[in-house]
């Protein structure tokens, strides 16, 4: 949108010389704040160097005007550098405007040809004018102004622009359209009341103002004034590109919970947190991350030393831990090929936290890597599973664990439990991915397809003419926490066509009131259908005998922990024994885990046990092999 005007009574340098002020001012911010050398950042870094070769361009044409015949040459040069200059500006802002208006390549091609035509052939126009001197042009009279084409192109430029914000609104939140929208209506304004008052001094800085609106609305400073880490989004910038270009980066994680309020409880802290950026963060970034995590990344192809670098600044960490003792966990780790996206970066790190002791340092090895890859491929799988909602899925196995009744001195009853087998990995274990599946709230499809896949055995194994009392299923408070629990469970056993007795559900204890009131609720529903409950894992942790009086356990399942705890002096044998008799008494069915030998055996028997299950009856087998522990009635 460059204009003329010939008025040099009406120019001061004072608008100009403030621009090249300004650039050198948005110049030094850029370079210091913005991490992440984008494009974008690239393209606004280029329009202030324009805006300051227009402004210095238009300075030295002004000077020069007063002596236009010796100088004709240069006053052309300068003349046509500042509108080149200017042009150049706006189409790089359009050129800009692409990515975050996500416009289409035919339409930002259109777009682009059109500036450069609006831009350009003013341009065209005004040599061909200083040419054949029907235009602006100098001779022994001095400067002529002619016909004054850039205030059209001006105006064309921005109308088209404000028809390219307009017509993409709808891809922008309301506050970036209203901030594009006002900083070039504010520039249009600028010009015209110079063109009303036949005033040229602040032209360049028209052109300034839509710039200073993208630096505003794209590039404000990422730094934490507390700390000086940047936002976490231009870690994700900053990895992506090493990533695309193959560059290694180090990454070294230190988590550090509630930073932010012991920083205001102890304010030396933060005079050490100072000394540590100054003294190692000229060596690479600082990322701040949500719930304490700081993430400093060194590229190694910028630092030679890094390795030195990395244990230094490991090093002046532990002297502030020391003077501090405050809790923290460091993860160092390299760009590895196997993890090609940003974000599985910060997932990666996560992982292996969760595995590392507090106040401690982890430098990752390929076995963390193997572990994660594995993680994340029972991750996808589960993910797969539950997606399918399959309730006859190949890849969940039902394996069971027969359970001895000292009553009747057979097998009657056994617990089912699960298995994976996955395609690349082979048999998966419950330790492996049950905790997985908790944690990404994956664990009720799976619970719902091993209480289905045990309804169908046991319908097989009662119409083969086996003995069986009931099998056992595992569920988890998740579990229980979904609304329609209660009717899923009745709707698989119905569908299966076997009586309600025949499934019992284990259950872990619950801190929780509301849970503990659901599930009390969710019992007792069930149970009157004839479905049968055992409290899973008494005596691991928690336990309230006060809730368990309330919520109606037909059979209290003891932990093998208790088993060991017993013989290992007279206190705990009575403390142990003491329970098992109370609970006889209250009429529940004791069941005994983890039971290895005769030892055990006999010790359960004078403990008031009903049910024994473990070793020494059986390994887990798959739920097929259950008949081989099963009875059938004698022919009569």
């Amino acid at each position: 949108m460059p204009t003329d005007f010939m008025n040099t009574s009406g120019y001061s340098p004072v608008g100009d010389i403030s621009v090249m002020t300004l650039c050198y001012a948005i110049g030094a911010l850029l370079i210091s704040n913005n991490v992440h050398r984008s494009v974008r950042f690239k393209l606004i870094l280029t329009m202030v160097c324009f805006l300051l070769g227009a402004a210095i361009s238009n300075v030295c044409y002004h000077a020069l005007l007063s002596d236009a015949n010796s100088k004709a040459i240069l006053i052309y040069i300068f003349r046509i550098a500042q509108h080149s200059l200017l042009s150049s500006i706006l189409v790089l802002y359009v050129i800009y405007l692409r990515e975050p208006l996500w416009m289409e390549y035919y339409g930002y091609r259109r777009f682009i040809f059109g500036m450069l035509v609006i831009g350009f052939a003013p341009i065209l126009i005004d040599i061909i004018g200083i040419i054949s001197k029907f235009g602006f042009y100098i001779d022994s009279d001095g400067a002529h102004s002619g016909f004054m084409v850039y205030p059209f192109a001006f105006i064309a430029f921005e109308v088209t622009i404000f028809h390219i914000i307009v017509k993409y609104r709808s891809r922008i939140i309301r506050q970036v359209f209203i901030g594009l929208l006002s900083s070039n209506i504010l520039s249009l304004i600028l010009i015209s009341v110079q063109v009303f008052l036949r005033q040229t001094s602040f032209i360049t800085v028209a052109y300034t103002i839509p710039v200073l609106g993208l630096m505003v609305l794209f590039h404000s400073s990422p730094f934490d004034v507390e700390t000086g880490a940047a936002s976490d989004s231009y870690f994700y910038k900053e990895l992506s590109n090493c990533i695309e270009k193959k560059h290694n980066l180090i990454m070294i994680s230190c988590t550090i919970p509630e930073i932010y309020n012991k920083m205001k409880d102890i304010p030396e802290l933060k005079k050490e947190f100072v000394k540590f950026f100054k003294q190692n963060v000229k060596n690479g970034v600082l990322y701040r991350f949500p719930s304490g995590r700081f993430l400093l990344t060194v590229r190694v192809h910028k630092n030679k030393d890094y390795e030195r670098n990395v244990q230094s600044a490991i090093e002046d960490f532990y002297e502030c831990y020391i003077k501090y003792y405050i809790d923290f966990k460091i993860t160092v780790v390299q760009v590895i090929p196997e993890i090609t996206s940003a974000e599985e970066y910060v997932d990666f790190i996560k992982f292996i936290e969760s595995s590392t002791p507090m106040n401690s340092t982890h430098r990752v090895s390929q076995q963390d890597i193997d572990r994660y890859l594995g993680s994340s491929y029972i991750i996808s799988e589960l993910e797969d599973i539950v997606k399918k909602n399959d309730l006859d899925d190949e890849r969940v196995l039902v394996y069971c664990q027969p359970v001895y009744n000292l009553l009747t001195g057979t097998y009657d009853t056994a617990e089912a439990l699960m298995r994976l087998k996955l395609p690349k990995k082979g048999m998966v274990f419950p330790d492996q991915f049950i905790p997985i599946a908790e944690k990404h709230g994956m664990i009720h499809t799976l619970s719902l397809i091993i209480l289905n896949k045990t309804c169908r055995m046991i319908h097989t194994l009662l119409d083969e003419g086996y003995l069986l009392k009931r099998i056992s299923v595992n569920f988890s408070m998740i579990d229980i926490r979904y609304e329609n629990f209660t009717d899923e469970v009745q709707q698989i056993i119905s569908d299966n066509d076997i009586p309600y007795s025949m499934i019992a559900v284990e259950l872990t204890e619950s801190r929780s009131e509301t849970e503990f009131n659901r599930v009390k609720q969710k019992i007792e529903e069930l149970q009157g259908l004839g479905i049968k409950f055992y409290l899973d894992d008494f005596g691991t942790g928690y336990s309230n005998f006060e809730r368990i009086m309330e919520i109606p356990f037909d059979i209290i399942k003891f932990d093998r922990s208790l088993l060991i705890e017993s013989v290992k002096n007279d206190s705990s044998k009575f403390m142990v024994s003491t329970f098992a008799s109370m609970f006889n008494q209250l009429n529940y069915a004791l069941l005994f885990e983890g039971v290895e030998n005769e030892s055990d055996e006999n010790h359960c028997k004078r403990m008031h046990a009903k049910y024994l299950q473990g070793y020494k009856y059986s390994k887990p087998i798959p739920i097929d092999d259950l008949r081989t522990f099963l009875s059938r009635p004698e022919p009569v």
